[in-house]
């Protein structure tokens, strides 16, 4: 029974961090686009409902792009807030890496913070670290060292072992609504 519980927690926290990812990167005007996208991606089943919530957790709103069209995304402003105690590897939604670099996707606000811990890692290995509001940008110092890189990198933040390149992870979040 508990392993259920589990594998559904890891689900719905894929979810959520699909959903941040596909609002962060496109730009839908219905909660039946993302929902059709979610199911593109293997969620089958997923209703209207299940999208509303994802939204409300991920502070979601509807804002008009520069065309005039109302489109849904992120408001920092609204998003719950994780508890002091948290560590900060849980706001990492996923780590990924292609041949040229790792990239870490958090929660919204995060990015600098990761990145900071990381700088102060002083690892060979990192050539630079660019950080924006939700994600890192880590290029590494020789391309040849990229999988050992990513190790390192998730090593550092206390992630599970990472995968090779051109695959990604994706982490549970741990988030205490405030």
């Amino acid at each position: 029974m508990i392993k259920k519980h589990t594998d559904s927690r890891a689900e719905e926290q894929h979810k959520l961090a699909l959903c941040h990812k596909l609002i962060i990167s496109n730009n839908y005007s219905s909660q039946d686009e993302i929902r059709r996208e979610l199911m593109r991606a293997g969620y089958s089943h997923i209703g209207q409902s299940s999208i509303s919530r994802l939204l409300r957790t991920l502070g979601v709103t509807k804002v008009r792009n520069a065309k005039g069209i109302k489109v849904y995304t992120l408001d920092h402003s609204h998003q719950a807030t994780p508890a002091i105690e948290t560590p900060l590897s849980t706001m990492v939604l996923g780590v990924q890496c292609n041949a040229h670099f790792v990239l870490i996707l958090t929660i919204g606000g995060y990015a600098r913070a990761i990145a900071k811990v990381l700088d102060l890692q002083n690892l060979p290995e990192i050539l630079g670290i660019v950080a924006a509001n939700s994600s890192v940008w880590i290029t590494p110092r020789r391309e040849y060292s990229l999988v050992y890189l990513h190790k390192r990198v998730s090593d550092a933040l206390g992630l599970p072992p990472a995968l090779p390149a051109g695959q990604s992870r994706k982490f549970p979040v741990a988030i205490a609504e405030g």
